[in-house]
């Protein structure tokens, strides 16, 4: 059974607490691409951007997106590398199960975090990927991991402009 999941970085800036109309556009547009996969499960990291970047998507498929706080980007006090393997670990308990199409929606060090996790779990090389998981992840961008029975095959990166 072939599903994906989808990590997506929220459409807005930085710093914004709500999406601009630019940004709601991106929104919809994204919601167009992403409807193709037919996700049955939405995730959404805490704040408005995430929620309202997941919108458009959930209206157009009747879905909830439900808010995850284990998707939350804070992290104990600890070194770069063990935050983001705490925040990888943490956010892997918000998956549904592998073998549903899912989008989780949230900010770009969980995302990244969270495709290493996926990655280790599944026993993935990401050595054969064109570059490294980045937490600066532009507006809209993330990946696509394409799985086959519950594990990871492919990573392929999200990119609708």
């Amino acid at each position: 059974m072939l599903s994906a999941l989808i990590l997506l970085r929220h459409v807005a800036d930085a710093a914004a607490d709500r999406l601009t109309d630019a940004q709601s556009r991106r929104a919809w547009a994204l919601a167009d691409f992403l409807q193709l996969y037919n996700p049955t499960s939405l995730l959404s990291g805490p704040g408005s951007a995430c929620a309202e970047t997941l919108g458009p998507l959930a209206s157009r498929l009747d879905l909830q997106s439900a808010v995850c706080p284990d998707l939350a980007p804070d992290a104990p006090k600890l070194s770069p590398v063990n935050a983001a393997v705490w925040i990888g670990a943490r956010a892997l308990r918000a998956l549904p199960d592998p073998r549903r199409t899912a989008v989780v929606c949230a900010e770009g060090p969980v995302l990244a975090a969270l495709l290493v996790a996926v990655a280790a779990l599944d026993g993935h090389d990401l050595a054969f990927h064109s570059q490294e998981p980045a937490d600066d992840l532009l507006p809209g961008g993330g990946w696509v991991l394409h799985r086959d029975d519950g594990l990871l095959v492919d990573v392929k990166p999200l990119g609708v402009r």
